[in-house]
């Protein structure tokens, strides 16, 4: 596949200059093109003289004229395929089939001659190129040709086609030629256009070089052919014939791939430049690069300028001029060749052009050019003109003309946009809901604040704003009360900034303000403060009283970091108040941002936690005080990480809900619970009152599906309905009365107890506790503490326990440590406990162990000796 150099050579010489350095640059190439002919040129007559011409003159079986031979060589390079690089047209021909036949039937003298002569009728006459293209072929298809015959006559002297080890020779020659020519093409582009880089000329080389191997093997059969009989030259027809047509195909779809690829980028540009005349300036820019022109032009009429006066902006050899020009006569006639209604838009050559067109060439200096209007929804907006094709290889045609239209519609539309982005430049900076600044213009006010900070060393500080609980808002009163919310928070948040802050809703519930003037630490958490006290209030929303809180991040700098690393930091604090118990604010440390961090691996790795069977159940005993019996169990959750080792449910539970895998872990938990119990049940008969107790959080309360959940696990398992206790914290119950009452009954109708968890914490009333179906009450641990040592304590304990038997509840007291404690809890009526006093969380083949020597050895001896001694030995 022989690579001609169809380039631009002479483009730098035929591009009007703007400038004398322009025209010295473009002097300057030119005559290093032609001295890189010469040198060609005196390398290609030496090689013949002394190297072709002394091998010997001879050939294969067969003499094929040398008129054939030229022929074919003619015939080739007048038939090529076209791939444009930049501005350059690489053309690509089947010439290496005649020069492969040429080496075995003719002299090594004939097949130069008639590779040169061939070439010259072809690229000289037939498609005229210009001197200093022409000699540059003729001088690098010489050195191909001379190359290949030296070498040729060096490995196969006899001129014979006899083995597969020959056709590897031929092949190998032929490579040789084919990157000579290559590389002779890619120096004159260079010369040409400027170095390029070495990845620009990857693809052409490897096409190069795969294609003149193809044509080489062509050649190969033509002449094992010809060494047989003639007459099968007719059965190569239709393979070349494929050959070439691919060829042309792949030409055309390359072309076609081009054409999409140009119309995204310039759609792409269109879009994200900051002014219409900057847009208009990079698509001409584009239009020079797409279709290889030296000039594009584009007049712009006042309708679209705002004023009374046209703008000709014109992009020619990769400068940029612009230019008003008043509206008058003759800028009117400038648009006559494009406003025929039959076909707006004309191409015009110097071979094909109306007398109008070829006045509009001449008085815009071109040789041949494009032109088509810009208008939209039927008024004229302007002119989009191309000219001078910087490569002959062709002129432009129709399908360049579509392709213009296209363009000129995508600028049509940007133009039309452009009225419409200015009057829309200020509600894109604000916040439609609240009014408040939004996303961007805070980040572009804290990037400028943050340079300003570079220059005058004064601290500033972001503080970044969650409203807790702001979806259930949203899930029970619809969203348009939590848009009346959201616009209230705003207006609050307004009362405490001073002139000189800037607020921003950055979208949903998540707010931000930037703290410029006077931001000292004591400033800062001052407004922090007043932020927490004027959002606390409650809020009218849907004619209904809602209580709501916000979880407030502050980060301050004294130095310059980027936006986006001091954003981070305001979050990671919003993050670790709203874990502290929201509606208050925490102000960034270092070792957040640790903590931050494995907080993601922890919710990343959790989402695989239950594939690979990391989460366990442990089992903590819950024991009657007075027997130390064991008479149930708490099924608590423990993960067994892969780098961390076990860790423990407030590790990440939390971080479960919110990555919604909390249902899956509870779930897993629950099935394994009830079919642990269920083993003990069957193993342990006598054990009627055994249960077993898992807590449930509260999103899978919320979850319509959880009741028929319990179901299913208690029908997988076998256990009882009675033997499972389910735990909710009483801090749910006072958030969402109405659905814990539902739920807990949609429970009971099931046949499971009900526990309520951590009691003492939740500030739920006799009433409320009057109306729940419940079981159990478990009394929290920070009342269990002092229960022993501390008078308060003991008559807040004592009155838990007089409320729940006054209910008839089962009372259980939780992290019992001593002894005092069990013993002051027994005095006081509580008959159940459980902690460490007694067994902490333990596997469950300990449980099986436990059950086993209660029943072997009697209540009596289990209460004579730790319990965990009890379990080990």
């Amino acid at each position: 596949m022989t690579l001609g150099a169809d380039t631009t050579m002479l483009a730098v010489m035929r591009a009007r200059p703007l400038t004398s350095a322009g025209w010295l640059r473009r002097w300057d190439r030119s005559v290093d093109i032609w001295l890189f002919n010469v040198v060609l040129s005196t390398a290609a007559v030496a090689l013949f003289v002394f190297g072709v011409n002394q091998l010997p003159q001879s050939w294969g079986a067969v003499h094929v004229s040398f008129l054939l031979l030229a022929a074919a060589f003619c015939a080739t390079e007048s038939w090529r395929v076209y791939i444009h690089f930049r501005n350059n047209a690489q053309s690509y021909s089947l010439s290496e089939i005649p020069l492969v036949v040429g080496l075995f039937f003719v002299t090594p003298n004939e097949l130069v001659l008639a590779r040169v002569i061939a070439a010259a009728i072809g690229l000289g006459l037939i498609r005229r190129h210009p001197p200093v293209k022409l000699i540059f072929n003729l001088a690098s298809f010489a050195l191909e040709a001379e190359l290949i015959s030296v070498l040729f006559h060096n490995v196969l002297p006899s001129h014979q086609l006899t083995t597969p080890v020959t056709w590897v020779w031929v092949l190998i020659v032929v490579a040789a030629g084919c990157l000579l020519s290559f590389v002779l093409s890619a120096m004159v582009i260079s010369l040409a256009e400027d170095s390029l880089k070495r990845r620009q000329w990857l693809q052409p080389a490897v096409i190069t070089l795969i294609g003149g191997l193809v044509n080489a093997s062509l050649g190969i059969e033509v002449v094992a052919a010809v060494s047989r009989d003639a007459a099968e030259i007719l059965l190569l027809l239709v393979p070349i014939a494929t050959l070439s047509t691919a060829y042309t195909l792949y030409t055309r779809e390359h072309e076609k791939r081009q054409r999409v690829q140009h119309l995204y980028q310039s759609s792409d540009l269109l879009h994200r430049s900051a002014s219409s005349d900057s847009a208009i300036a990079e698509l001409l820019g584009q239009l020079c690069t797409v279709f290889r022109a030296e000039m594009a032009e584009a007049t712009l009429l006042p309708t679209v300028t705002g004023s009374d006066q046209a703008v000709s902006i014109v992009v020619r050899a990769g400068a940029c001029t612009q230019e008003q020009r008043p509206l008058s006569i003759e800028l009117v006639e400038t648009f006559l060749p494009v406003l025929d209604e039959a076909r707006p838009g004309f191409v015009a050559t110097p071979s094909r052009s109306g007398a109008q067109q070829q006045a509009w060439l001449e008085e815009h200096r071109l040789r041949d050019a494009m032109a088509t209007p810009l208008h939209a929804g039927g008024a004229l907006l302007g002119m989009l003109a191309v000219g001078n094709r910087l490569s002959d290889v062709a002129t432009f045609g129709a399908d360049d003309l579509a392709l213009l239209e296209t363009f000129a519609a995508q600028a049509s539309v940007a133009l039309e946009n452009t009225r419409l982005d200015h009057n829309l430049r200020n509600q894109m900076l604000h916040d439609g809901l609240t009014g408040l600044a939004n996303r961007t213009l805070f980040s572009d006010r804290l990037e400028h604040a943050l340079t300003r900070l570079e220059q005058r060393d004064e601290p500033l500080a972001v503080v970044f704003l969650d409203v807790d609980d702001f979806k259930m808002v949203n899930d029970s009163l619809g969203y348009a009360a939590g848009d009346d919310l959201l616009r209230q928070v705003a207006d609050r948040i307004r009362t405490v900034l001073r002139p000189s802050d800037t607020a921003a809703r950055f979208g949903g519930d998540d707010f931000a303000v930037l703290l410029e003037n006077d931001a000292e630490p004591h400033e800062v958490m001052a407004i922090a403060e007043r932020l927490v006290a004027v959002l606390r209030p409650h809020y009218i929303v849907a004619s209904r009283e809602v209580a709501i809180r916000a979880s407030i991040g502050v980060a301050n700098t004294t130095s310059a970091i980027s936006a986006e690393e001091l954003l981070l930091r305001a979050d990671v604090a919003m993050y670790r108040a709203k874990r502290r118990g929201k509606g208050t604010f925490e102000v960034f440390e270092p070792g957040m941002q640790e903590a931050a961090t494995r907080r993601l691996e922890v919710r990343t790795d959790l989402e695989h936690a239950l594939e690979r069977r990391e989460l366990v159940v442990h089992y903590q005993p819950v024991f009657d005080v007075a027997t130390r019996t064991p008479v149930g169990v708490e099924a608590l959750a423990r993960w067994n990480h892969p780098r961390w080792g076990l860790m423990l449910p407030e590790e990440f539970i939390g971080i479960a809900e919110e990555a919604g895998v909390i249902d899956e872990i509870g779930l897993h938990v629950m099935e394994e619970a009830c079919r642990r119990c269920h083993e003990w049940q069957m193993m342990f008969p006598d054990q009627t009152g055994f249960t077993v107790s898992v807590n449930v959080s509260p999103v899978q309360l919320r979850a319509a599906s959880f009741v028929s959940e319990v179901w299913r696990c208690l029908a997988r398992s076998g256990l009882h309905p009675s033997r499972l206790v389910l735990e909710i914290t009483e801090s749910f119950m006072v958030e969402d009365p109405d659905l814990v009452v539902e739920r807990l009954h949609e429970l009971r109708s099931l046949g499971v107890r009900i526990a309520i968890d951590d009691f003492g914490t939740g500030y739920s009333s006799l009433a409320a506790l009057q109306e729940l179906p419940v079981d159990v009450l478990k009394i929290d641990k920070s009342f269990v503490d002092h229960v022993a040592d501390d008078p308060r304590h003991t008559a807040f304990a004592q009155a838990i326990i007089r409320m729940g038997k006054t209910l008839g509840l089962s009372l259980v007291a939780e992290g019992v440590e001593t002894s005092e404690q069990a013993e002051r809890l027994q005095l006081l009526g509580c008959s159940l406990a459980q902690g460490y006093h007694y067994c902490g969380p333990v596997e469950p083949a300990l449980i099986t162990r436990l059950l086993r020597r209660t029943k072997t050895d009697g209540p009596a001896l289990v209460g004579s000796q730790p319990v965990l001694d009890l379990i080990a030995g």
